[in-house]
C-alpha cells in the first residue's frame, strides 16, 4: 500500500464507498455464499435457547454467586457451546472474507468462491483473535464505559492488522495500538459514525421484519411446528441482512487502517531523520 495517500475522515468514507461501488457485487456474492449460511445457522441455534426461562432463573440465582452460572449451564446444556462457536465462526468468516477481498483487490488479484478453501486457516486463527478482542473489550467494560471506549478505539484496526497487514495475533494487537496513538480522536469519531450507520441500517431492516411478524401472529398455522420454522427462517433472513452492515463497517475501517499506517510510517521516518 505504498502508493496510498494520507486522507482525512471524509475522504476515507468516500474512498470506502467508491470501493464498494466498484467491487461490492463480487464481495457480496462471496459473502452470501459462505458467511450468510453461518449467520443463519447461528440464529436458528440461538432461537432454540430458552432465553425467557434463563432470565427468570438467573436473577435470583445471582444472589448465590457462581451458582447462577451453574444454573445457566444446566438450562442451556450442550446447545450453549454451539451457539458461542457459531457466533464466533460466523463473525470470523464474514470479516475474513471482507478483509481478504479488500487486500486482494487492492493488490489487483481477483478473488473467487473457489479460493475460500485456502482461507480456512486464516478463519480459524482469526476466530482466536476475535475471541481475544471480545474478552479484552468485555473486561474493559467491567471498569466502566470510558476504559471500554479507550481500549475499543486503540484496538479498532486489529483485524485489519492481522489480515491485511499479515501480522501475528499479538503483533496485530500491538500494531493497532501503536498506529492509533496520534489518531485516537479521529478513530473514535469514525467508530461513532460507523455505529450510527449500523444502527440506521439495522433499524431500517427490522421495520419490515416487525410488520411481517405482526401479520403472521394472527394466522392459525403459526402455532404449528411448520409455522414456527417459517417464522424463524424469515427472522433469520432479516438477521442476515442486518449482518450486511459488517461489510460497510470493516471496509471503512480498512481504508482508515491504510490511512493510519501511512501516517505512522511517515512519523517513524520523520523521527529517524
Amino acid at each position: 500500500m505504498h502508493y496510498y495517500k494520507v486522507r482525512d475522515i471524509a475522504d476515507t468514507l468516500k474512498d470506502s464507498f467508491n470501493y464498494l461501488s466498484a467491487n461490492g457485487k463480487n464481495l457480496l456474492r462471496i459473502w452470501v455464499l459462505f458467511a450468510a449460511p453461518l449467520f443463519l445457522l447461528h440464529y436458528f441455534l440461538l432461537s432454540k435457547l430458552p432465553i425467557a426461562n434463563i432470565m427468570e432463573q438467573f436473577e435470583p440465582e445471582m444472589l448465590l454467586g457462581f451458582n447462577g452460572l451453574n444454573a445457566i449451564d444446566t438450562i442451556m446444556g450442550p446447545l450453549y457451546p454451539l451457539v458461542i462457536i457459531t457466533a464466533i465462526l460466523s463473525q470470523a468468516t464474514s470479516i475474513v472474507i471482507i478483509l481478504e477481498h479488500i487486500k486482494c483487490t487492492m493488490d489487483s488479484v481477483p478473488i473467487n468462491p473457489e479460493d475460500m478453501s485456502s482461507l480456512l486457516p486464516k478463519i480459524l486463527g482469526f476466530s482466536v483473535l476475535y475471541f481475544i478482542i471480545s474478552m479484552i473489550l468485555g473486561i474493559s467494560l467491567l471498569f466502566f464505559f470510558f476504559p471500554f471506549l479507550f481500549v475499543g478505539t486503540k484496538l479498532a484496526v486489529t483485524f485489519q492488522s492481522y489480515i491485511i497487514g499479515e501480522k501475528s495475533l499479538i503483533d496485530s494487537l500491538v500494531h493497532s495500538w501503536n498506529i492509533t496513538t496520534y489518531q485516537a480522536w479521529p478513530t473514535f469519531g469514525l467508530l461513532i459514525i460507523l455505529i450510527l450507520i449500523t444502527i440506521m441500517i439495522s433499524s431500517l431492516i427490522q421495520i419490515p421484519s416487525e410488520f411481517i411478524r405482526l401479520g403472521l401472529e394472527g394466522t392459525t398455522w403459526m402455532g404449528s411446528d411448520l409455522g414456527e420454522f417459517i417464522f424463524t427462517l424469515i427472522s433469520g433472513l432479516f438477521n442476515v441482512l442486518t449482518a450486511l452492515a459488517t461489510i460497510i463497517f470493516q471496509t471503512v475501517l480498512s481504508f482508515h487502517f491504510f490511512n493510519l499506517s501511512a501516517r505512522y510510517s511517515s512519523n517513524i521516518s520523520t523521527m529517524n531523520t
